[in-house]
Order: C-alpha cells, then structure tokens, then sequence
C-alpha cells in the first residue's frame, strides 16, 4: 500500500514545485509591468512639454506640471520657473489676475502676511508689496476719467486742463470752485436728486493746482505731523483734486460720517458716476484714511460696480481694466 502511493506523492510534489516555479514568473512579470507603470509616469515627452525634467527635478509632482503646462506658456516657464521651485504657485495660478512674471512678489507677499493666494496676488497687482510713495510712475492719461492717482502715480505740475468749468453757488459753497466739464452735471444732478431727499449737499473742495496742493500737505506736515498729513492728505501730484474730478462735500469733519448727507451719498453716489474714493476699512488699499465727504467721479458703469462689489477703484482696475 506505502509503496503504491509513494508514486502519487512524487508526482504531488513535482506539481507543486511546478506551480510554485510559474507563480514566480508571473509574479515577476507583474512587477516588471508595474515598474514599467511606474516609469512612464516620468517619461519625458519632449514633443508633448519640453520643461517637464527640469520642473520634475526642481520638485513639482506630475499632476502640479500638467496644471503648469495649461496655464503658462513654454516661453515663461522658461523665464521664470526654471531656477527655483516656487512652494505657492499652484495656489496662486488659479488667481483670475495673476502674471507669472510676479510670482516672486506674490510668494514673497504671501509667506509676509495673512492673505490668501487670490488676495495676495490682486494686492500685488495693486502694488501693495511696495511701500507707498516708492517707485511712483507718472501717468500719461491724465485727461481721461479713469485716470489713477494714488500714493504710486502722479501727476505732473506742467499739466493744465482746458475744460475746467466753475461750480456756481448753491452747488458749490463759494460759487467758485471748479471742476471738469464732463462731471459737472453729473455732480448737478447729484445734488438735486439729493435735495429731492430732503439733503442738502455741496462742494467745498474741488479741483487743486499743484500749488495749492503744496500748501495744503505742507500745512497739514506743520500742523498735525507726518504721520497724520501722509495718510489725510497728498503729497503735491498725488492728490485726485489735480484731476478735477474729484469733491469734498459739506465738510472734512469727522463727524460727517454720522450724518445723513454721508448715508445718502453712500447709497445713491453710484447712480450719478461717483464713488466714496477712500472707504472705511480701505486704509490699506487706498493709502488715505477714511473720508466719508470725499467722493470722484468716473462714470455711472464703473460707479455701479465698484458700489455692487464693495471695492476701491485700485481693486477695479486690477479686476476689470484689461477685461
């Protein structure tokens, strides 16, 4: 009996030995299929994306690159991303208002303060990761309504506007300010649609000469200290009033900001072409302090959104100008 089976146990291990021999193989061939796998996933396709080594061997993941590859051209990889890995750009890439030819900025922005990537990259678009009053331009569209001046662009002392027009009384307090022609009788209309309301508005400040803005911040340095005059008033060529298309209305007392003038021309300004310019809470942005009475006129579509969205015309510009 021992010996009629000891046949069958010979052949039992035989198979065994050999189901054991195949296994390997197909276990091995699986691995090497899965390297194979694993390979291609870092395969370089050079017609495909030609910086595809270079980004891999400065650290970005595959899925970060093909996000790369849809939103920058080979051209500005080439420029800006091959030196250094940038721990953020994934972040900020998606940010409807970035510019590779920033990231150095905004990375540097971001890791100062508490922002998120989208509000990082629109305050740089601003400007706001330099320090007011440096690397000031000078503006070359200052007879246009939209034109922008603020704490980084000026206006020069040779410009004169030859459409200025006199704001009469009772539009005016002293029935001699003036103003550009094409917000006069926006300014107007304003005013009576206003009286309508039962509020009474008028100008007490209007367009300035460079002169007469040199007085005024040099008075304010005299009389309140720096501190004060660089964030209540303009140096002379930053100052909105040099364009005349900007007001101060009734008075510069704070206590206007509790009055129903201000209530009134904070709901209905837009409607008209004029924006609140330097809103509360806008300090940041803007470079001035809160000034309820100081309003500019740019037209009732740029008005109407900035009043919808809540935003300050520096964040205007960086969201709509180039759309």
């Amino acid at each position: 009996m021992k010996k009629a089976l000891f046949p069958l146990l010979v052949l039992t291990m035989c198979l065994l030995i050999l189901l054991s021999y195949f296994s390997v193989i197909d276990l091995s061939k699986a691995q090497r299929l899965q390297d194979k796998e694993n390979k291609q996933e870092t395969i370089i396709n050079k017609e495909e994306y030609i910086y595809k080594e270079e980004l891999l061997n400065l650290g970005y993941k595959i899925d970060e690159i093909n996000i790369i590859e849809n939103k920058i051209s080979n051209i500005n990889v080439k420029q800006y991303l091959l030196n250094e890995k940038f721990d953020y750009l994934i972040d900020f890439i998606y940010s409807p208002y970035f510019k590779i030819e920033n990231i150095k900025r905004y990375e540097s922005y971001y890791e100062e303060n508490e922002y998120t990537p989208d509000e990082t990259v629109l305050y740089v678009e601003i400007g706001l990761d330099i320090p007011f009053y440096e690397e000031i331009k000078e503006i070359d569209n200052h007879y246009e309504t939209t034109a922008l001046v603020n704490k980084y662009n000026y206006i020069t002392n040779d410009i004169a506007f030859d459409d200025l027009v006199t704001i009469e009384k009772p539009y005016s307090s002293d029935g001699k300010r003036k103003i550009r022609e094409v917000a006069l009788k926006p300014l107007k209309d304003l005013i009576e649609a206003a009286k309508k309301d039962g509020v009474k508005l008028y100008v007490i400040s209007s367009y300035r000469t460079m002169k007469e803005q040199t007085y005024l911040f040099n008075n304010s340095l005299k009389k309140n200290g720096e501190e004060h005059a660089l964030l209540y008033s303009a140096k002379p060529g930053h100052s909105e009033h040099q364009l005349g298309l900007a007001v101060d209305f009734n008075t510069t007392r704070d206590s206007f900001k509790d009055t129903k003038q201000y209530e009134w021309l904070k709901q209905n300004a837009y409607k008209y072409g004029f924006i609140e310019r330097y809103p509360l809470n806008k300090e940041f942005i803007t470079g001035y302090g809160f000034e309820p009475w100081h309003y500019r006129y740019l037209g009732v579509d740029i008005a109407t959104k900035m009043f919808e969205e809540n935003i300050t015309y520096e964040e205007y510009l960086v969201k709509y100008d180039d759309k």
